[in-house]
């Protein structure tokens, strides 16, 4: 049996009150949760985004979700070489 990598996006789900973030573990994996500010961070499957999105929305405790951009912030640091093409690198330490 292979091991298989499903490719996952976070997602910022602002909350009406913190009493409710045990809700979001039916939706996907709860990663944090952030009693002051009233967020919780959730990564669920890629291929399952629009419809989470639009469940997430639907419920009654939920005031907005936000998808995070961390994976194309990682894409972009990946594709670019250390030094060969970075001019601002300065070799006086």
């Amino acid at each position: 049996m292979a091991f298989k990598i499903e490719p996952t996006m976070g997602l910022i789900v602002y909350l009406y009150s913190i009493k409710h973030a045990k809700n979001l573990k039916q939706f996907g994996r709860l990663y944090y949760v952030s009693k002051r500010m009233r967020y919780a961070l959730l990564y669920i499957d890629q291929d399952r985004q629009t419809e989470v999105i639009k469940k997430l929305n639907s419920e009654n405790y939920v005031k907005q979700v936000v998808p995070s951009h961390l994976n194309e912030l990682v894409h972009e640091v990946e594709g670019k070489n250390t030094l060969d093409e970075d001019d601002s690198f300065d070799e006086d330490f």
